[in-house]
């Protein structure tokens, strides 16, 4: 199955996440405003949604 990954070295920590607000399961969130975003694992279903708008391009798609 196809998941999103962040990478935490690449991710800039953006205040607003673009990837959280185009995901369409919700499954990228904030859990710390100085911390990069995270997956649910189990919400994510490899889209790619939020991989075309990270601007740090810290997020691929792999096979879980």
């Amino acid at each position: 199955m196809l998941r999103a990954y962040i990478n935490p070295r690449e991710c800039l920590r953006c205040e607003k996440c673009s990837a959280a607000e185009v995901c369409p399961t919700n499954a990228i969130f904030k859990l710390d405003p100085d911390e990069p975003a995270v997956v649910e694992w189990k919400a994510c279903y490899g889209c790619g949604d939020c991989v075309e708008v990270c601007p740090a391009k810290a997020i691929a798609i792999r096979d879980a």
